[in-house]
C-alpha cells in the first residue's frame, strides 16, 4: 500500500500556507494566542461532548463550514437569523430543514464570550468545529488558520447559485468550486466529506425509480445495492434517511470505494467517476486511505481561506448582527 512521504507533506503545508497568506493576510494559527489562548480547547471540548451525545452531529457541523464558505466567503453568514428586512441563508431551499447544529454553535459562542468577550469570530468557530468534528469520528486533525472577520449580511437568494447541487455533473461541479478559488482536485477531495452524514431518500429517487424519466433504475447502480435501497427507501418515504456511505458515522475513504463499486447515491457523487481525475483519485484514496485523510485536511484549509465578501466585524452572537460602535 502506498504512503504519503514526509517531503510530500512538507510541500502540501507550504502550498496551503501560501494559499492562506494570499487569501487573507490576517489568518494565523496563533491569532488568538494572546487574546484567547483557551479558544481551541474550549471548542474541542464542546464538540467532543456534542458528538459523544449525537454522532450524527459530526457531519452536520462539518457541513455548516462548507455552506458558510461557499456563499459570501467564510464569514459566518450561514448562522444569521432572518429579520424583517433580510431573508437569510438559513431559509434558502438548499439549507432550510437540512442544516443543523446552530444551537451547538450558539452554545460554543456563549462559552467563548464568557472566557474572552468580543474576541473569537463566529466564522473561526465554524472552522474549528469542522476540524474537531471530523477528527472525532475518524478523520485526521489539521491546523486551523484563524482571524476571519464575520459578515453582517446573509441572503437566501445567493445560496442556490453558489452551493454545489445533487444533480450537478462533473463540469458543473468544477465550475462551482472554481468560483470560490478551488480547483477540480479540491472538488474531488472535498466531496469525500460525504463519508459521513445522511441524505433524504428523495434526493436519489430519480436514480432509483425514474432514471432519465424512463421509470427504471439507473443501470449503472449495483443491482443488489439498488434492491436494498428500495427496501429502505420505498417511493412513499421520500423523507426517510440513508447513509451516504457504507461506514456511516466514520470518516474514511469508504465513500470512494462505494463509488468504484457502483454504490454511490447522489448524481453529483457518481459524476466524479465521469472524469479521469475523479477515477484516478478514487482509486488512490482506496489504496491509501491515510493519504486521503491528510489531503482532505489540506483541502479544508484551502476552503477555509476563502475570503469574506463583505467583512463586518466580530459578532458577539452568531445568530444576529449588533450595530457597530
Amino acid at each position: 500500500m502506498a504512503s504519503t512521504s514526509p517531503r510530500s507533506v512538507v510541500l502540501l503545508v507550504l502550498a496551503v500556507a501560501i494559499v492562506v497568506s494570499n487569501a487573507q493576510l490576517q489568518l494565523s494559527e496563533t491569532f488568538y494566542d494572546a487574546t484567547c489562548p483557551q479558544a481551541a480547547s474550549i471548542v474541542q471540548q464542546k464538540v467532543d461532548a456534542f458528538v459523544d451525545a449525537d454522532r450524527g452531529l459530526a457531519a452536520a457541523l462539518m457541513r455548516l463550514h462548507f455552506h458558510d464558505c461557499f456563499v459570501r466567503g467564510c464569514d459566518g453568514s450561514v448562522l444569521l437569523n432572518s429579520t424583517d428586512t433580510m431573508l437569510t441563508e438559513k431559509e434558502a431551499l438548499l439549507n432550510k430543514g437540512s442544516l443543523r447544529g446552530f444551537e451547538q454553535i450558539d452554545e460554543i459562542k456563549m462559552e467563548l464570550e464568557c472566557a474572552c468577550p468580543g474576541v473569537v469570530s463566529c466564522a473561526d468557530i465554524l472552522a474549528l468545529v469542522a476540524r474537531d468534528a471530523t477528527a472525532k469520528v475518524g478523520g485526521t486533525s489539521w491546523p486551523v488558520f484563524l482571524g476571519r472577520i464575520d459578515g453582517g449580511a446573509s441572503f437566501a437568494d445567493e445560496v442556490n447559485s453558489s452551493l454545489p447541487e445533487r444533480r450537478d455533473n462533473f463540469t458543473q461541479l468544477v465550475a462551482r468550486f472554481a468560483r470560490v478559488g478551488l480547483d477540480a482536485r479540491d472538488m474531488v477531495i472535498l466531496s469525500g466529506g460525504h463519508s459521513i452524514g445522511q441524505v433524504h431518500c428523495g434526493a436519489f429517487f430519480e436514480r432509483l425509480y425514474n432514471f432519465q424519466g424512463l421509470n427504471i433504475t439507473d443501470p449503472s447502480m449495483d443491482p443488489e445495492f439498488a434492491a436494498m435501497l428500495k427496501v429502505q427507501c420505498p417511493p412513499t418515504k421520500p423523507f426517510g434517511f440513508m447513509a451516504l456511505d457504507a461506514t456511516n458515522g466514520t470518516f474514511d475513504s469508504a465513500y470512494y470505494l462505494d463509488l468504484l463499486t457502483n454504490k454511490g447515491l447522489l448524481e453529483s457523487d457518481v459524476a466524479l467517476l465521469s472524469d479521469p481525475l475523479g477515477v484516478e483519485y478514487a482509486i488512490r484514496a482506496v489504496q491509501d486511505p491515510m493519504a486521503f485523510l491528510n489531503e482532505f485536511g489540506w483541502a479544508m484549509i484551502k476552503m477555509g481561506a476563502i475570503p469574506a465578501l463583505e467583512p463586518y466585524g466580530w459578532r458577539r452572537h452568531c445568530a444576529f448582527v449588533e450595530p457597530q460602535l
